[in-house]
């Protein structure tokens, strides 16, 4: 499936990162809605079977893709680095080995990379070139157009229709600057249906708080993007987007890992899923985890699974030569 690329414009605050199982989670409930429950059934089955109807990304900044995790550099290596001046400011002048550790530690802190930086670099992915680019830079790549909000909600006892004494709690918001943008990359048998999924999924609004009018967005196709640089790049893998399987007996690369906890849709007795153990955004992997990308046994109710298909660009790792 050739590579896409979607334009995705907040339109109301967002209570939940939009992050790629929540919103393959909300495609899925949009098709089931638009095209019946026997349709849901059979894109869920075709993530099972390893011919998935779609995969996409997590959010990200415009033109950007998620910051590759890379082998860390020996102690010695990093010394010989800094005395041979491959590190130096803006201005062209040669980082001292304190200000390079310094921007080292942003560096790794980074989320997210310049899609042109990293077509010239996915081919021949190390370490050295990419932190000399990151600090010859005047600003930092991960500049952000958004803050956050909490915002207080009270617990309703059902039985009285009042407040529950001790119910107060906030939740987390994030408002967007106007004209803050952001891309999703995807993968798609039917490309104009997956558009149709998620203008209908920006229009109901995802995640937190929902259903008063938070996480919706327009979105569009990004009719300039070329794909070609994006996939020339080796036999390694870079992850937009959070992966899991069932069997990650063969995963081997360099990644991140988090726990998650979800819930299920409407009309289920128990809401709550059990934790999930996901790679996280930005892993480099030189071997995928062992499919299908159906995570089974998360709830009471067997039908309900989450898919963790991954958007994958290709790369290829060069480890560096470490040096004690």
């Amino acid at each position: 499936m050739q590579l896409l690329r979607y334009i995705v414009r907040p339109l109301s605050p967002w209570g939940t990162p939009l992050r790629s199982d929540t919103l393959c989670g909300m495609l899925l409930w949009r098709m089931a809605e638009r095209q019946g429950a026997g349709a849901c059934r059979a894109a869920i089955e075709g993530f099972r079977s390893g011919n998935p109807p779609f995969a996409v990304s997590s959010a990200l900044p415009l033109d950007t893709v998620s910051m590759p995790r890379l082998p860390p550099a020996s102690r010695g290596s990093f010394r010989q680095w800094v005395a041979s001046e491959e590190f130096c400011d803006p201005a062209g002048r040669p980082l001292e080995l304190f200000d390079a550790l310094q921007a080292y530690k942003l560096f790794r802190k980074t989320r997210h990379l310049p899609v042109e930086v990293w077509a010239r670099h996915a081919a021949a992915l190390s370490l050295k070139p990419l932190l000399a680019w990151f600090c010859r830079q005047e600003k930092r790549p991960d500049s952000s157009r958004s803050r956050e909000s909490v915002e207080p909600h009270v617990t309703i006892n059902r039985e009285s229709g009042t407040a529950a004494e001790g119910g107060l709690y906030f939740n987390r918001l994030t408002w967007f600057a106007a004209g803050t943008a952001f891309h999703i990359y995807a993968r798609a048998e039917a490309p104009d249906t997956l558009l149709e999924l998620l203008a209908e999924t920006g229009d109901m609004g995802f995640g937190r708080d929902a259903s008063t009018g938070k996480g919706r967005f327009a979105v569009e196709r990004d009719e300039s993007f070329d794909p070609a640089p994006l996939e020339k790049g080796g036999p390694h893998s870079l992850l937009c987007s959070v992966c899991a399987a069932m069997n990650m007996s063969e995963l081997d690369g360099w990644y991140a890992v988090e726990a998650k906890r979800g819930k299920a849709g409407p009309g289920h007795a128990n809401p709550h899923k059990a934790p999930m153990l996901l790679l996280q955004e930005g892993s480099v992997l030189r071997h995928m985890p062992h499919g299908p990308y159906v995570l089974e046994g998360i709830n009471a109710d067997p039908a309900v699974v989450q898919v963790t298909q991954a958007l994958i660009l290709p790369c290829h790792v060069v480890e560096e030569e470490n040096h004690a």
